[in-house]
């Protein structure tokens, strides 16, 4: 008998970090959701920056998971540490696992580490203790089977591969871009910076709502994110402005206006929004440097994009990404 539940997007905002764990242990749709929305590429982009595939990616994600779900259940597991760089940091770890097993040379050579703001050496412990976790899984687990049946279904949203079955859609999909190509070709236009862009450029903006935090910029950041969610980048821009008309060094609203120039097209405006944020110090400071290599590539100048690029340290949560964009720009050459 299936217990799953009904599968449901949700806007919510998540306000303590335990959410997500106490979400998981109850399977709860709508924490699925947030963490697959907002982790999921960033995930992605890690696996194959260090020389998996997508099946890879969404099973290091899908194990990781199941792996928190579980040792949840058997401790105390009470997160005064953020959830991203607990779960991604985990993420990393189980890469590095994978990749000891298939190609230990390379494994040796990466080195997880926790985004910022960090871990400390506790939630390293509970990360560690987690994926080694053997314990009693129990067979009549009901809640464990209804996160089973999500993790599947978020699979074939967030971690699509070209072997899906559904042919009629990669029909489509394979016409329209050889239509596109062959379109690009006859109008002598370079298509492949264009291409590389689309895919390197998908990003969300995520806020999550803090105790403390100004009701006015709260509500402002909330709708400004709903706004870039959906393509919407002019009224976005209107909404951070109006959060950097109070607060000119407000970091989050200043790099998500710089985004929002450069899908826009206004690439010199976007740079300097993006320059501020790369001259700071924060969490976005090497986000600002991979998007201002994006507004480059966006034009066809791949030298500056590299550039930029080479500005982002290892220790960078977006270091893969960028390392992944490269790769595509050699293949290129």
């Amino acid at each position: 008998m299936s217990h799953r539940k009904d599968f449901m997007v949700s806007s919510r905002i998540i306000n303590n970090d335990d959410e997500y764990i106490d979400g998981l242990l109850d399977s709860s749709p709508a924490i699925v959701d947030a963490i697959y929305k907002r982790y999921s590429r960033k995930v992605k982009h890690m696996v194959i920056g260090w020389g998996g595939n997508i099946k890879e990616a969404a099973n290091v994600f899908e194990e990781v998971l199941l792996a928190i779900y579980n040792y949840a259940r058997h401790h105390k597991l009470l997160l005064t540490n953020h959830f991203e760089p607990f779960f991604l940091y985990a993420c990393q770890l189980k890469w590095k696992q994978e990749m000891m097993q298939k190609v230990p040379n390379k494994g040796a050579t990466f080195h997880p580490e926790a985004p910022s703001p960090g871990l400390d050496a506790e939630h390293m412990k509970y990360v560690e203790e987690a994926l080694a976790w053997s314990g009693n899984i129990q067979d009549n687990d009901n809640t464990r089977e209804e996160l089973e049946e999500m993790l599947a279904d978020q699979r074939e949203r967030w971690f699509h591969t070209k072997g899906n079955p559904n042919t009629k859609i990669s029909i489509y999909v394979i016409i329209t871009a050889i239509i596109a190509a062959g379109l690009a070709g006859l109008l002598f236009l370079s298509p492949w910076h264009k291409d590389v862009y689309r895919q390197f450029s998908g990003t969300e903006m995520e806020h999550i709502h803090k105790e403390g935090q100004e009701a006015d910029t709260a509500l402002l950041l909330h709708e400004a994110a709903m706004s870039f969610n959906h393509g919407h980048f002019t009224h976005t821009i209107q909404l951070l402005d109006q959060i950097l008309a109070k607060d000119p060094h407000h970091a989050p609203a200043r790099y998500y206006k710089g985004v929002s120039l450069v899908e826009l097209g206004q690439l010199e405006l976007a740079r300097k929004d993006l320059g501020i944020v790369f001259a700071g110090t924060s969490p976005y400071q090497y986000n600002a440097a991979f998007y201002t290599a994006l507004s480059y590539l966006k034009e066809g100048n791949k030298q500056l994009c590299l550039e930029w690029l080479l500005k982002i340290p290892d220790s960078a949560p977006i270091y893969f990404k960028a390392q992944s964009l490269k790769e595509e720009l050699a293949e290129k050459n």
